[in-house]
């Protein structure tokens, strides 16, 4: 039971230092939520970690569809991603992704969604640590931090068994950023 604690705490203690630190927020996912509320999914470039073994770890987190959209028009959030698109940046899941929709208003979209999700006070609806086997293609997740409405959270740190990763899942896209953009990303 200690055991459990000290790592919902320190799994807790590591997620809020790396948003103190400067989380880089980007996308890799759209996610429609049981109760009808879509979500964009976005990674932590900062938080990645190559492993010894060959995986990778990372937090990841899903916002409100409707509150990225609000915040996407704002004047500093906008600005934000006018800048990036003026210096030519193409977002991770736009080099990964061989299929997604083409042209010049998809990647503003991304880039929009990307400044939004790192804006300071926006607030994630769920939070998720994890860990990619690259070699065989898996997925586990090592944390998870779910966000109420009422402003309380909800920690679970039981490490779950490795998961093969879906086609065509969100999970494929953080595999394809991750994985087999060692090179190009972070």
């Amino acid at each position: 039971m200690r055991k459990i604690l000290f790592i919902a705490l320190l799994s807790t203690a590591l997620l809020h230092g790396a948003e103190a630190q400067g989380a880089d927020w980007k996308f890799y996912g759209e996610r429609d939520l049981s109760k009808g509320d879509a979500v964009i999914a976005y990674y932590d470039a900062e938080s990645i970690k190559r492993l010894p073994d060959g995986s990778v770890s990372a937090w990841t987190r899903c916002i409100s569809h409707s509150e990225v959209e609000r915040i996407v028009n704002l004047e500093e959030v906008a600005k934000k991603a006018a800048r990036k698109i003026k210096d030519g940046y193409v977002p991770p899941y736009m080099l990964s992704n061989p299929k997604p929709e083409p042209g010049y208003d998809v990647n503003m979209r991304t880039i929009g969604w990307e400044a939004a999700g790192n804006y300071d006070v926006i607030k994630p609806k769920l939070k998720v640590f994890y860990e990619l086997n690259c070699q065989a293609k898996k997925i586990r997740t090592i944390s998870t931090i779910n966000y109420k409405n009422d402003g309380g959270t909800e920690t679970s740190s039981d490490i779950e068994k490795w998961i093969r990763i879906g086609p065509e899942s969100n999970s494929e896209s953080l595999y394809k950023i991750l994985c087999k953009q060692r090179d190009v990303i972070k």
